[in-house]
């Protein structure tokens, strides 16, 4: 009972864990235990969060995941200890998405978690810049720590914690603070441009600019223009760039046959299954010249391959759902954080990203993290047990 009572700043405080665990554990194992501490917390709690069963984007985000494991079985093969697997994922989503809404109803959570992501990012960015100097990789691009050795991942990662940094430059409680918070975010920033993730680069600038320009709006809607007219201005941009000699310094690597993988995973999408998708364990490898490329390297391509038309629209109905929701609560800084995140992801997933069912790492932060905040911020008045700690 004792647990139960203080079960949401428990599963708070494992959360700011697990995150800080993803910039120095190596195994993604380690970092996930803790989450199932949490599932075990959120579950044992059901009663108490069960207004969020009246929640649309919760709903929304149980009936994806949920879809999303039960096409496991038709995948082709269908493996039982895989599918197993996949439905603890969509477990671990669903808890984490609760655990984070529950959280973020307390008076610390927020201001934690983002102080938490801010500083283990910029330590682990300033070993891997020491790293990258000291010892260079043959490729050239700099990897992060921990399990962020793949530099797109890692890249994206450092951009979430550099918005989380933005925030601290604003929110900084002296001139002390303020200082780390811009040297952190310097040592962020340098960080994704030695990555050479041409993904990045476009993505990043764009959110912190978004965030910056949220920080600066009284409404909603005068945000919305902006972004939108931003979002225009830009978009054609790197088109002209790409259609002029600049796009060998851009795409100094071509074009990663992605155009290529796209065209033949949405081809066999349609033909194994355009509305309930080939299954999570049908293998989506492409074969490109002579190259086997494991997966689409786009999100959304991934989950019309996956789960068909109806998980697309389950995806885009949680995804319309949380933006709605984060612009209604504007004037909230958590919300400001999570459209930022938003701008940095959706973008970021058309070119890489392949799995919505994860255990802790980026897509929590780059798609959970985000939605979980629209769910605390519309259906957080129903999570009596979670407000008893203060924040809301």
């Amino acid at each position: 009972m004792y647990l139960l009572e203080y079960r949401v700043p428990i599963s708070a405080a494992l959360l700011v864990f697990s995150f800080a665990s993803v910039f120095v554990l190596t195994s993604q194992s380690g970092s996930s235990f803790p989450t199932y501490v949490l599932a075990i917390l959120t579950l044992l709690g059901f009663s108490r969060w069960s207004g969020l069963w009246l929640d649309w984007t919760f709903l929304c985000v149980v009936a994806l995941v949920g879809y999303l494991a039960a096409s496991t079985l038709w995948s082709d093969p269908f493996d039982a200890r895989d599918a197993f697997s996949q439905w603890g994922k969509a477990l671990l989503v669903a808890c984490f998405v609760v655990a984070a809404a529950e959280g973020l109803r307390t008076d610390w959570f927020f201001r934690r978690l983002t102080l938490t992501i801010a500083l283990f990012a910029g330590a682990a960015s300033v070993v891997a810049l020491v790293r990258f100097f000291a010892f260079p990789p043959d490729d050239g691009r700099l990897s992060g720590l921990g399990q962020l050795e793949c530099q797109v991942c890692a890249a994206l990662i450092f951009g979430v914690a550099l918005l989380c940094t933005l925030y601290w430059v604003f929110e900084a409680p002296s001139l002390r603070w303020r200082v780390w918070a811009v040297l952190n975010a310097l040592c962020l920033a340098s960080a994704v441009v030695l990555t050479d993730s041409r993904n990045a680069w476009v993505a990043v600038p764009f959110a912190c600019i978004v965030y910056l320009v949220s920080r600066q709006s009284k409404s909603a809607g005068t945000f919305a223009v902006i972004v939108i007219a931003f979002a225009a201005v830009s978009l054609a941009l790197v088109g002209g760039l790409l259609a002029s000699p600049a796009s060998e310094f851009l795409l100094p690597r071509g074009d990663s046959f992605r155009p290529a993988i796209w065209a033949e995973v949405l081809s066999r999408a349609l033909a194994g299954g355009p509305w309930l998708g080939n299954g999570l364990l049908t293998d989506d490898g492409v074969f490109v010249d002579c190259y086997l490329l494991a997966h689409p390297h786009n999100l959304y391509l991934a989950v019309l391959f996956q789960g068909g038309l109806v998980a697309v629209a389950l995806f885009a109905a949680v995804l319309a759902l949380s933006i709605r929701t984060l612009l209604l609560n504007f004037g909230r800084e958590e919300a400001k954080l999570a459209l930022g995140i938003c701008a940095l992801a959706l973008p970021a997933y058309l070119l890489d990203g392949h799995e919505l069912l994860t255990r802790i790492g980026w897509t929590w932060l780059l798609v959970w993290l985000p939605v979980a905040v629209s769910v605390a911020l519309s259906g957080g008045g129903r999570l009596d047990d979670a407000n008893r700690f203060g924040g809301g």
